[in-house]
């Protein structure tokens, strides 16, 4: 498995890379950035950085970060971006990925429980932004999206009649949190 997948990272990223490279020029880019989400609860903080690649119009990257958004998550994927503009400084961008769970315990909101399962589920982010050169090819950048992540839980409590063995008695939750996204941050 791990052999297929090697080779589909080659096929997808580094043949189509060295194409380009014959015709444009190519630059390792570095976007790091804060961020405030909001949407139906209150709004919260998360950080992002992607790495990745930028070739003529287009940037490909991975990213990762930390979403304070109602539960704590790290989401992990892979942005794309199309520039446009004769500076090329606007963009449109796009993430998809998955959104892992940093603790598996709830807070306050759930009181009795005796097993708790946090698991984790798909991220996206889509929006447009500007980027103002700073220096040379650093720049301050500013987004602006919607994005939208997925969670799942199941809780067990036990339950002992006076006669027989004891139960667990199972509840799966759902969590869908779609929200706005407003990113300011550094690329270089």
């Amino acid at each position: 498995m791990k052999k297929y997948l090697f080779l589909i990272v080659i096929f997808v990223f580094i043949i189509p890379f060295s194409v380009f490279a014959q015709k444009n020029e190519i630059h390792f880019n570095s976007i790091n950035a804060f961020a405030a989400v909001g949407g139906q609860s209150e709004v919260n903080t998360a950080f992002q950085t992607v790495n990745g690649i930028q070739f003529s119009n287009w940037f490909t990257g991975i990213g990762v970060g930390v979403d304070n958004y109602v539960y704590k998550t790290l989401p992990l994927f892979f942005d794309a971006r199309r520039f446009f503009g004769n500076e090329k400084r606007g963009f449109v961008y796009g993430d998809i990925g998955y959104d892992f769970p940093l603790k598996n315990k709830p807070g306050k909101e759930i009181f009795q429980f005796d097993t708790y399962d946090f698991t984790g589920g798909i991220y996206t982010d889509i929006g447009m932004g500007y980027q103002f050169p700073i220096y040379k090819r650093y720049f301050f950048v500013f987004t602006v999206g919607y994005s939208y992540k997925k969670l799942q839980s199941k809780i067990g409590t036990t339950i002992c009649p006076f006669v027989g063995p004891c139960v667990v008695d199972y509840s799966n939750y759902e969590f869908s949190y779609g929200r706005m996204i407003l990113k300011a941050g550094l690329i270089f």
